[in-house]
C-alpha cells in the first residue's frame, strides 16, 4: 500500500445516503478525503419502505461507492450511531476505480437479509427522488436527537 494512504483512522466504503455531502456532513465531524471504489462480492439492494440502501453479500456481483479515508475513530462511531442496529460494520477489501490499487475499508452490511426483495437500489431514482425524504426522515432526526430514527 502506498504511502498516500497511510491511516490514523479507517477508510470508510459507503455505497447510499452516505455518499452524498449534505448526509455524510451531517455525521461526521471532520474533513475526509474520498476516492471512488467497487465492492467486489456485495450487492445493494432496496430496503422496502426506504429510500436508502442494504448492502449483502453476492460471490456474483459488485457494488460501486465511496471509500472515505482516514476517518476518525469518534467520526466511526458516529457512523455506527447513525447506520443503527440495522448494519453490522465490517472490513472488507475495495477496489479503487482510477488506479485498480485494492485497500481494506470499513463498511455497513445488512443483518434483516430476509426483509430485503429482488429490487436493487437506484442511485438515480435516489437522487431524483429519495434524497430530499432521506434528509427529512433521517437526517433531520439526527441532527435532533444523535442517532437515526
Amino acid at each position: 500500500m502506498g504511502s498516500e494512504f497511510e491511516q490514523d483512522g479507517k477508510h470508510v466504503f459507503v455505497y447510499g445516503s452516505l455518499m452524498y455531502l449534505p448526509v455524510w456532513g451531517q455525521v461526521v465531524r471532520g474533513v475526509y478525503p474520498c476516492l471512488n471504489a467497487i465492492a467486489r462480492g456485495y450487492q445493494r439492494h432496496a430496503v422496502p419502505g426506504e429510500t436508502y440502501p442494504a448492502m449483502v453479500p453476492n460471490p456474483s456481483a459488485q457494488v460501486q461507492g465511496l471509500v472515505w479515508l482516514n476517518v476518525l475513530p469518534e467520526d466511526v462511531k458516529n457512523l455506527d450511531a447513525f447506520e443503527g442496529p440495522e448494519y453490522e460494520r465490517r472490513e472488507i477489501e475495495v477496489v479503487l476505480n482510477t488506479s485498480g490499487e485494492t485497500l481494506k475499508a470499513e463498511t455497513y452490511i445488512w443483518l434483516k437479509r430476509d426483509v430485503l426483495t429482488d429490487e436493487l437500489w437506484s442511485v438515480t431514482r435516489f437522487e431524483a427522488e429519495g434524497m430530499q425524504a432521506f434528509l427529512n426522515k433521517h437526517v433531520g432526526n439526527w441532527n435532533n436527537t444523535g442517532q437515526r430514527k
